[in-house]
């Protein structure tokens, strides 16, 4: 089993407009008033976020 990598591209959240080519995260809590600037440079410091959740493999 290999190690994932954690980041945005491989972040079950993220997701991209189709008019906007900026990665944005659906999460609710990412987006949520609670989390704070702090937090959120904590997360880049990182180079994920607490947020992170895997994407699932589409199985054929």
């Amino acid at each position: 089993m290999r190690k994932e990598d954690k980041h945005c591209d491989t972040c079950l959240y993220a997701c991209r407009d189709r008019d906007d080519p900026r990665q944005k995260c659906s999460s609710r809590a990412y987006n949520a008033s609670t989390y704070t600037h702090d937090m959120l440079m904590e997360d880049w410091g990182r180079g994920y976020c607490r947020f992170w959740a895997p994407k699932t493999e589409r199985v054929r």
